[in-house]
């Protein structure tokens, strides 16, 4: 029986001759990582379509790293996703978000059950949409934005299926990212 040696794409490119440089984040390339962090107060009787904005990072940024946590809420389910930033620094982006103008409402998280308290859990991929493929892309190209709209991007909570009851616990996000 053979034993296999599989090699990553980055360490291929290392290998190759003359070797070809590899970009930061998760192509193989070492890159600094900066750290954004939010939160928010869930509102008591926050309705469907309700958006929360945690954090607030650039359109060429690749996510390395996403976690979540939560107070418990007595009821309340959240996606986690994308919308065109508030600054207004991607054109078209409105000044106050609406669950219907999502860039990509569920892109890392779909349907996060805040009844009871949640530890922080890692949700990069929760969602199974930001695949192994996009998230060595730019922020902009993994969600399928035809060009870098070089501007920002909001990480928002919508409250989806299941309105927050009781509330007023504290839930946000830590990204981590490469530019």
């Amino acid at each position: 029986m053979a034993v296999d040696h599989v090699k990553s794409a980055g360490i291929t490119n290392l290998d190759t001759t003359p070797s070809v440089q590899n970009t930061s984040g998760h192509e193989g390339a070492s890159g600094y990582v900066k750290t954004v962090r939010g939160y928010a107060t869930a509102v008591a009787s926050s309705s469907a379509d309700a958006t929360y904005q945690l954090v607030r990072v650039p359109a060429n940024a690749k996510i390395v790293g996403m976690w979540f946590d939560s107070a418990a809420q007595g009821a309340g389910k959240f996606d986690i996703g994308v919308y065109k930033a508030t600054d207004r620094s991607i054109a078209g982006a409105a000044t106050a978000l609406l669950a219907a103008d999502a860039v990509d409402q569920d892109f890392f998280a779909s349907i996060i059950d805040c009844a009871s308290a949640v530890v922080i859990t890692e949700i990069l991929n929760e969602s199974g949409i930001n695949t192994w493929d996009k998230r060595i892309q730019p922020l902009w190209e993994a969600l399928g934005v035809a060009a870098d709209p070089i501007g920002n991007y909001d990480i928002v909570a919508t409250v989806k299926t299941t309105a927050v009851t009781t509330g007023t616990g504290k839930f946000g996000v830590r990204v981590d990212y490469v530019t």
